[in-house]
This record gives structure tokens, C-alpha cells and sequence, in this order.
């Protein structure tokens, strides 16, 4: 834990002396910057805006206004420890620091900064969790889950640092699931796990496994998978031990399983309903929903010409039967024709990864079997969920798209996506 997790006592007094939502910005401040990282020290019109924390669900962001620096000229950035407040004299407020440079080399001495400040606002923006911060590449270990996980972890951190009363009802219930599920699905995405066909097959390193429930959140996980009817996990969360091998192989394997896809659909609405009252990422900056609005057309355009259902950011197709098929099984290769009707989908995730707005195609294949499942309505992430063989899901990281591409490349990485369409569909 770093040194700033904990704010300091002094400057906690200092920031009483603000309304709520003030101190929260303010604490904020010094929990996410002070020496962690380093700040454009922009002043613009006697103003000083600083982004404080960004996350999936929310952001804040505060407004020095009416800045004077006391040293002098100031650097183009800065790196804040020991941050002190104080009320002057004069009704102003002044942040004093100690500013390391960001290149400083050895024997040089961090300087003591200081900036007052007339007022300040402060501002907390919440959004709906449909933009991610992981970044998708060919490797889909993990997928969905690691979506999953992300958003119920930005719904913790939006509590943590916001307070629950921030958290409308789904959140409340997104959150309370969390708290028993979410020691699992870290194990489920630790590397070192590992999971083939059957429970037995399940690997995990076992000094991963520290955690602790008490009675009330096993409760909880038993009346929610039983709600879901997998009341085999349901009765292992009412009999044994949260760290127990066998709960934690039935959990795990049930996660990679069809089952799972239960758990999934279920959390997933859940999530859905989380952010359906805020706004989408996108919608507060303007290049950013331009770039949107062009890619969601030009992908739109694409699909609907080669004969696809959808709409953006989802898209099926079901492809024709009989045709002519090579495999290659245990070293030899076969030639059959293939009889089976393909659901095929397509559907887009968005992220920031380093600053940057990323639209990613993930992709996936389902053989029918279950006529009481209405492919139409499944997605490519359905498609990661073990069927025997039936099910098969992957990122495909090549035809992603970001706002640093020129109008030619993307151009281009249309024209690659009609040609996967023209191969995927035939």
C-alpha cells in the first residue's frame, strides 16, 4: 500500500472546512495524485483543471479557480508529496508541496511548490460502463469474465470512493453479489489457473486461495445460484467452507461451462440495468462520439450489405449448410461435407487503453443443438462457454479500430471485414 492511500490527518482537517461533495473531490485529490502520479500544471485563464480519477463508472474532476503560483515560473508538470492545506488570511486557500521532477537526476533536491487558490469546483460525472479499460487482444482467456469482473469491481470502487447512496438499486445488487462471487472469478482469471473438460480438471494454485466469507455472504451465494437452478453450487455454499476444493472446482468449471452461461446472462442484464440511467462515456466529449457515430455507420453498412442481422453493437448471421469442409484431426487431414447450420456473430467492445478509444470486433460460432435456446437472440459471448465443441468465441484484435487511425487505414480495416464476412458466411 502506498503511503498516500491513507489521507493525511492534517490535510483531512483542512478539507472540513468544505461541503460534502467538496471534501470528497478533495480527498480524491490526494489519494489518487499525491505521489502517484504526475499532473499537467496548466493554468488557463487563472484556472487550474485537473482530471483526478477516471474509472469505468465514474469520473472526477476539479477546477482551481482564480490560481496564483508562489514560485515563480512553474514547470510544465508536477509530481505532488506531501500535500498541506491551509486557509490564509485573506479568505483564499493554499496547497503546499513538495514537487519532485519528473527527470530529476541524482543530488537533485525536490522543490517546495505552492499555488493558492480563491475557490474551486468540483465534479463528479458518473457513466453507464459500457466503455472498458482492458485492452482485447487475440489471447480471449478470460473472456467474458474478465468484463464481468471489471465492472462489478468499478461499481465496488464507485461505492468506495462516492458512497453507496451514489449506487442506484441494481448497483446496490450488482454489489452485494460481488462480495461473494468476486474472490472466485480472481482465481477463475488468475494465469495460473487452468480448466479442461470436467471439474477434476480444474487447477489452481492453492496459496491464491486466502480469502474469507462469513455466514451472511455464503447465504447470499447459496439463495443466488439456487435462484439461477444450479443447486448443486447452491448446496455446496450451504455446507462447506468458501475455500473448500471441491466448491471451489464445481464453482470454477461451472464458470467455463454452459452452466455458466446461465451465471453470465443473468449478471450481465444485471449490469445492463446498473448503467441504463447514466450516460455512455462517449456522449461528454465530442471527438469521441464522432468517431462513433462514423465507425457505428460504416460497420453498419458493411454488415447489412453481406446479408447480416443487427444493429450495432450486435450482429448474426446463420450460415448455409453443405458445403465442402477440411479438418485436421490427430495429424491427418479430412475432407467432409458439413451439414450443420452455424449461428455466426459479431459484436463490438469499447475501451480507452493509454488514452485512447478503442472499438474491438469479438467474434463467435454456435452449432445448434437445443431447440429451446433462440439462437437469434445469443452473442459472441455466449460463445465462450464450453458445449463440447459446439461453442467457439475469440477476439479479433486485428480488425480493432482507434481514434489515432487515418481515414485510409480504416478504410482498410473495412474492407478486411468484408472480407472475413465474405469467408465466415459462405
Amino acid at each position: 500500500m502506498s503511503n498516500y492511500d491513507v489521507v493525511d490527518e492534517k490535510f483531512h482537517q483542512f478539507v472540513q472546512q468544505f461541503h460534502t461533495e467538496e471534501q470528497r473531490v478533495l480527498l480524491a485529490f490526494y489519494r489518487e495524485l499525491v505521489g502517484k502520479r504526475k499532473i499537467p500544471y496548466k493554468i488557463k485563464d487563472r484556472n487550474f483543471s485537473v482530471n483526478v480519477q477516471m474509472s469505468q463508472g465514474f469520473a472526477i474532476d476539479v477546477e482551481f479557480q482564480d490560481v496564483l503560483i508562489e514560485d515563480g515560473r512553474h514547470p510544465k508538470e508536477i509530481f505532488m508529496e506531501n500535500l498541506r492545506g491551509e486557509r490564509l488570511e485573506n479568505g483564499r486557500y493554499r496547497l503546499s508541496f513538495t514537487n519532485r521532477p519528473a527527470s530529476a537526476g541524482e543530488g537533485q533536491v525536490p522543490k517546495e511548490s505552492a499555488f493558492s487558490f480563491a475557490s474551486f469546483r468540483g465534479g463528479v460525472r458518473l457513466w453507464n460502463y459500457r466503455v472498458h479499460t482492458l485492452k482485447l487482444e487475440s489471447d480471449s482467456i478470460g473472456l467474458p469474465w474478465n468484463l464481468v469482473y471489471e465492472t462489478m469491481e468499478a461499481i465496488e470502487q464507485k461505492s468506495q470512493v462516492l458512497g453507496e447512496h451514489f449506487l442506484n438499486v441494481y448497483e446496490q445488487k450488482a454489489l452485494k453479489i460481488f462480495k461473494f462471487i468476486k474472490p472466485y472469478l480472481q482465481l477463475y482469471l488468475a494465469p495460473t489457473t487452468q480448466i479442461g473438460f470436467g471439474k477434476s480438471t480444474v487447477l489452481y494454485d492453492s496459496e491464491q486461495v486466502e480469502w474469507t466469507l462469513d455466514s451472511s455472504q455464503m447465504k447470499e451465494g447459496a439463495e443466488f445460484f439456487a435462484g439461477l437452478g444450479l443447486r448443486r453450487l447452491s448446496g455446496y455454499f450451504t455446507k462447506n467452507k468458501c475455500n473448500d476444493k471441491e466448491l471451489i472446482q464445481e464453482l470454477l468449471y461451472t464458470l467455463r461451462s454452459l452452466k455458466g452461461n446461465t451465471i453470465f446472462k443473468t449478471l450481465n442484464h444485471l449490469l445492463e440495468e446498473c448503467g441504463r440511467e447514466h450516460q455512455g462515456l462517449y456522449e461528454s466529449d465530442r471527438d469521441m462520439n464522432n468517431f462513433r457515430s462514423y465507425i457505428r455507420e460504416k460497420l453498419q453498412k458493411v454488415f447489412l450489405t453481406h446479408g447480416w442481422q443487427g444493429s450495432y453493437p450486435s450482429y448474426m448471421a446463420v450460415s448455409r449448410p453443405e458445403f465442402i469442409e477440411v479438418s485436421n484431426i490427430y495429424k491427418r487431414q479430412y475432407a467432409y461435407l458439413n451439414e450443420k447450420m452455424k449461428f455466426i456473430y459479431f459484436d463490438f467492445i469499447e475501451s480507452i487503453v493509454d488514452g485512447r478509444y478503442h472499438i474491438t470486433p469479438i467474434t463467435g460460432m454456435i452449432l445448434p443443438k437445443n431447440t429451446n435456446i433462440d439462437y437469434r437472440k445469443c452473442t459472441s459471448m455466449d460463445c465462450f462457454f464450453l458445449d463440447g465443441g459446439r461453442r467457439n468465441g475469440a477476439v479479433f484484435g486485428d480488425l480493432s479500430v482507434s481514434e489515432s487511425m487515418t481515414l485510409k487505414e480504416i478504410k482498410e480495416k473495412m474492407e478486411q471485414l468484408s472480407a472475413v464476412l465474405d469467408y465466415q458466411i459462405r
